[in-house]
């Protein structure tokens, strides 16, 4: 018997984003990639006390269900000449462009049969957080990039085309067991 996903809208008033740093217990989060588990319960509060990466987790505040977590980190972005004129800015003389990375992405396995559109809300969100660098900590930011984990999943690229995301020329080649991928922030 399959179960029915409802869209995240239905419960976004019971969201909650908070940085690890505010979360007590996660060890119930799991995903289907151990990889991306083993992270959030090793690594993720390490990596934030050391200034490597910042993870966000999404919460359902009714019950603290963790349903979401993704890290962020400073990046940037090499476009070629042809991309640079793609999104109108043939002018800028640098080869690389400010961004901020999504390291990890990662929806909880409960979560992901019970709700459709969790990862494309989190990215909504780290949308909203590249923005306001900008806006309101004055520092730079363009794009964000990503890392889609074909290794993983062969299907991701497909997820992050869907949510506005196109492949970096520049850096990608066949032996890769990631898809190097960006998002203009401003594009939409």
């Amino acid at each position: 018997m399959s179960k029915i996903k409802v869209g995240i809208n239905t419960i976004i008033e019971h969201l909650e984003i908070k940085s690890i740093k505010d979360v007590a217990d996660f060890f119930m989060f799991k995903n289907s990639i151990e990889e991306y588990t083993q992270f959030l319960h090793e690594n993720a509060k390490e990596h934030e006390e050391n200034h490597i990466s910042c993870t966000h987790i999404l919460l359902d505040k009714r019950d603290n269900f963790i349903l979401a977590y993704m890290s962020l980190v400073n990046d940037n972005v090499a476009l070629t000449v042809d991309e640079k004129e793609l999104i109108g800015l043939p002018q800028i003389p640098f080869s690389t462009l400010p961004s901020m990375k999504i390291g990890k992405l990662a929806v909880d396995e409960t979560a992901n049969e019970k709700y459709s559109g969790i990862g494309s809300f989190m990215i909504e969100i780290a949308k909203g957080f590249a923005h306001d660098i900008g806006v309101y900590y004055g520092s730079a930011c363009r794009f964000i990039t990503i890392d889609a984990d074909i290794e993983n999943n062969p299907t991701i690229v497909d997820f992050y085309i869907k949510n506005g995301f196109v492949p970096n020329e520049k850096m990608n080649n066949k032996n890769r067991i990631t898809i190097s991928m960006r998002k203009d922030i401003f594009a939409e």
